[in-house]
C-alpha cells in the first residue's frame, strides 16, 4: 500500500480522506492491521492501482500479473525501454484480466515512446485508454490519453495537442487533483503547444508543472521539462535563457544515461549556436547528436537532426552539402509522414536553389514545402513558409509575388489566433 501511495504521489491524508482515518492506513501500511475489502478497493481506486496490486501474495509470484507490473516499472524507472517492451511482449501471452492487460500495455506505450516508436507506442496506450474509459477508470484514461498525445506529437499529428488537452481537463476533473499526474500532462501539453509554435503559452504550461509539481522528483520527466522550455525560450529570442535550460536538460540526460533524450538536447543546443553563427560549436553538437541517434537507431525523429545539419551547412555556405542532407531529411519524411519538418527540409532547398540562381527549382522546392505545411493546417508553419518564399521573391525582385506570399503569411496566420481566442474563451 505504501508503495502505491508513493507511485500515485498521494499523502496519507489524500488517500484518507474524509471516509478512513490516517491512523488506519499508517497501521495497514506498517503491517498492524488490515483492510477491508471496502477500504482496499477505495485505496486502490484513490492510489490508481487494480486490487490485485494489494493482493500479490497468492499464487506464482513470478507470474503474477502484478508482479510483472511492478518490474515493468522497475525496469522503465532505469531506463531499460527495451527490458519493459520484451517484458510486456511475455506477459500479454499470459491470460490476465482486463485491468492488468490495460496496465501491461500502458507501460509498454511509454517505452516504445522513449524508443521513439511511436507507432506501436500510440496504438498501445489506445488499447489501454479504451478499456480504462469502459472501466469508468478517470485516472488512468487521464494517463493513456498523455500518452496517445506524445505518441502523436513524435508523429507530428496535428491532433496532439487536442489529445493533450483532453488529456489534461480528465486528470484535472478528477478529485483530488492527482499532482503528479497533472505535472507530467501539464509538460505534456506544453510540447505540444510548443509545436504549434505557441511558445508564450508553452512556457506558461511547463512553469505551472513546476508548481504544480513542486520539486520535480522523476528526474527524466524535470529533464524533458527543462528541454521543453529551452525551445520555447530560443525561439522567443531569449538564447541567454534557452541555453541555460538546454544545460540543466543535457546534463540530467547524461546523468541517467537517455541517450535518445541526450541526443535531442544536443541538437537542440547545435540548433541555438547556429542561430548565434557559432558555426565550430556548432558541428561539434550536432555531429555528436547524430552519431547518438544513429548508434540507438533512431527513425522517427532523426529527420530533425538532419535540418539542423542542413541549417549548418547553408550557414557555413557549403550549399551542396547543405542540399545532399536536407534531401536525405526528406526521404525520411516521407517514409514517417513528419510534414513539419518536410515543410522545413523543402523550404532550405528552395532557399539554395535560389542562392544558386535556380529560380524554377526554388519554386519548386518552396510549393513542396508549401503543400507540406498546408497538411498540418493554418498556423505558424505555413506562416513561416510564406514568408521565407516572399523574401526569396523580393531578392528575385518578383515584388507583386512576394507580397502575394506576404498577404497569404498574415492569413494563415489569424485563423489561428481566433481558434485560440476561442479556445481561451471556452
Amino acid at each position: 500500500m505504501k508503495q502505491a501511495r508513493a507511485l500515485a504521489g498521494l499523502s496519507l491524508g489524500q488517500v484518507a480522506r474524509e471516509d478512513i482515518s490516517r491512523t488506519a492506513i499508517y497501521f495497514v501500511e506498517t503491517g498492524k492491521a488490515k483492510p477491508s475489502r471496502e477500504t482496499l478497493e477505495l485505496i486502490a481506486q484513490r492510489t490508481g492501482q487494480p486490487l490485485d496490486f494489494f493482493l500479490a501474495g497468492a499464487g506464482d509470484l513470478d507470474q503474477h500479473p502484478v508482479a510483472r507490473i511492478a518490474e515493468m516499472e522497475r525496469l522503465l524507472v532505469t531506463g531499460d525501454n527495451a527490458g519493459v517492451v520484451e517484458a510486456a511482449e511475455a506477459a500479454l501471452t499470459q491470460k490476465y484480466g482486463g485491468e492488468s492487460e490495460a496496465r501491461i500495455k500502458l507501460l509498454a506505450s511509454m517505452a516504445h515512446l522513449r524508443l521513439a516508436q511511436p507507432v506501436l507506442g500510440r496504438r498501445l496506450a489506445v488499447a489501454a485508454r479504451t478499456y480504462f474509459e469502459q472501466a469508468s477508470d478517470m485516472r488512468m484514461t487521464a494517463e493513456a490519453l498523455g500518452n496517445e498525445a506524445q505518441a502523436a506529437g513524435l508523429m507530428q499529428d496535428p491532433a496532439a495537442l487536442q489529445i493533450a488537452e483532453g488529456a489534461l481537463a480528465t486528470c484535472r476533473a478528477l478529485r483530488p487533483v492527482p499532482q503528479v499526474l497533472e505535472a507530467r500532462l501539464l509538460r505534456v501539453l506544453g510540447h505540444m503547444l510548443l509545436a504549434a509554435q505557441r511558445w508564450t503559452e508553452a512556457i506558461e504550461c511547463y512553469e505551472e508543472a513546476v508548481a504544480v509539481g513542486d520539486v520535480v522528483q522523476d528526474l527524466h520527466q524535470l529533464s524533458l521539462l527543462y528541454s521543453g522550455m529551452s525551445l520555447a525560450h530560443q525561439e522567443m529570442g531569449q538564447i541567454n535563457e534557452a541555453t541555460r535550460y538546454a544545460q540543466k536538460a543535457l546534463t540530467i540526460h547524461e546523468t541517467l544515461r537517455d541517450r535518445l533524450s541526450q541526443a535531442r538536447s544536443l541538437n537542440n543546443l547545435g540548433w541555438m549556436l547556429v542561430k548565434l553563427g557559432e558555426h565550430t560549436s556548432a558541428r561539434t553538437h550536432i555531429e555528436r547528436a547524430i552519431r547518438i541517434a544513429e548508434e540507438q537507431r533512431l527513425e522517427t525523429g532523426m529527420s530533425e537532426f538532419l535540418v539542423t545539419l542542413a541549417q549548418l551547412e547553408l550557414g557555413e555556405g557549403d550549399l551542396d552539402r547543405a542540399a545532399e542532407v536536407a534531401r536525405q531529411a526528406i526521404e525520411l519524411t516521407v517514409r514517417h509522414g513528419e510534414m513539419a519538418t518536410a515543410a522545413e527540409a523543402h523550404a532550405i532547398l528552395g532557399r539554395i536553389a535560389a542562392r544558386n540562381g535556380s529560380d524554377a527549382d526554388a519554386d519548386e522546392a518552396f510549393a513542396a514545402a508549401l503543400a507540406a505545411a498546408k497538411t498540418l493546417g493554418s498556423g505558424a508553419r505555413l506562416t513561416q513558409v510564406h514568408e521565407a518564399y516572399a523574401e526569396v521573391l523580393e531578392a528575385r525582385g518578383d515584388l507583386v509575388a512576394a507580397n502575394r506570399h506576404l498577404r497569404h503569411a498574415i492569413a494563415s496566420h489569424r485563423p489561428a489566433a481566433l481558434l485560440e481566442s476561442r479556445s481561451a474563451i471556452a
